[in-house]
């Protein structure tokens, strides 16, 4: 697996100072662009990874109708991945920070996005947003170039095994306990990292605090010990071809973090020129008449 970002934890313990208030609610209204900085800007979602034959937007749902629209989580605007029909395409988009050592929020946290995906003639009708948790060590003394880094991935196919709905939105809530007891389905797949090698999408499927005790017990617990989480991501990953999903009310409930974020359209330029332009003329025409 392709790992693009890697991440200077002294410097992510940084953003400590500038953590999200208590129960906010923070509005997003785009993607910022090219390689993620080594101090990532708290609240900013970044276009992670997207690759060749992927796209990551903010969509106005207003107009489009159907449950798109009438039943969004959070109107009027959603995030919108798109990958086409070649193998390669992935669109993910993350936002960065400390959330901890990885041995508290692994063990205490709360999670949760809304995501909609519509059919795509000749596409992967498995496939849906998907959620992805950074962790990474502040010694890096494990015996591989990534041993100290890796990815926890939870898909919806995964939880239970079945094809996600098409044209409905879901509503996804995980907890440290979520898939709990299963290696079969539920809960969450490794990419590999800290002594443990990566499942490539497969099984064994756990639970973050049943992933917890793996780190300890069976993997590189030294490097793990430093670990932290430091950053949550949305994406449709490679080998996911002719996907088209949207997603919202992304929340991080963990340590000092409780934050959701609202994923809404910038207006079109274009329109508020025309409605600054209405509110002028009839400003001017008002004033006509009392004159």
């Amino acid at each position: 697996m392709k790992r693009t970002q890697m991440f200077s934890l002294a410097a992510m313990v940084l953003l400590t100072a500038v953590v999200p208030a208590q129960a906010s609610v923070v509005v997003v209204n785009s993607f910022f662009a090219g390689p993620v900085p080594a101090l990532p800007v708290a609240d900013v979602w970044y276009e992670s990874d997207v690759r060749p034959g992927g796209t990551a937007s903010i969509d106005d749902l207003t107009g489009l109708g159907g449950n798109l629209e009438l039943s969004q989580p959070l109107p009027t605007g959603a995030a919108h991945l798109v990958t086409d029909l070649t193998n390669a395409a992935k669109a993910e988009v993350g936002t960065f920070a400390d959330y901890g050592l990885a041995s508290s929020a692994l063990a205490d946290i709360d999670l949760g996005y809304s995501y909609y995906r519509t059919n795509v003639s000749g596409g992967n009708t498995s496939a849906a947003p998907s959620m992805k948790l950074t962790i990474t060590s502040a010694t890096g003394t494990g015996t591989g170039d990534f041993d100290s880094f890796g990815y926890l991935v939870y898909e919806p196919y995964l939880n239970p095994i079945s094809l996600p709905p098409s044209g409905a939105w879901q509503s996804v809530s995980i907890n440290e306990s979520t898939g709990n007891g299963s290696t079969a389905s539920d809960g969450w797949w490794w990419t590999g990292g800290f002594g443990i090698a990566s499942s490539a999408a497969g099984p064994p499927y756990r639970s973050l605090s049943e992933w917890l005790t793996a780190f300890q017990s069976g993997g590189d617990a030294a490097d793990f010990a430093t670990a932290h989480v430091v950053g949550v991501s949305i994406g449709v990953g490679s080998y996911n071809m002719g996907v088209s999903g949207y997603f919202d009310a992304v929340s991080i409930v963990t340590g000092s973090f409780d934050v959701t974020y609202d994923f809404q359209a910038i207006p079109e330029p274009t329109a508020v020129v025309l409605c600054f332009t209405s509110l002028v003329v009839a400003i001017f025409s008002a004033r006509r008449r009392n004159s």
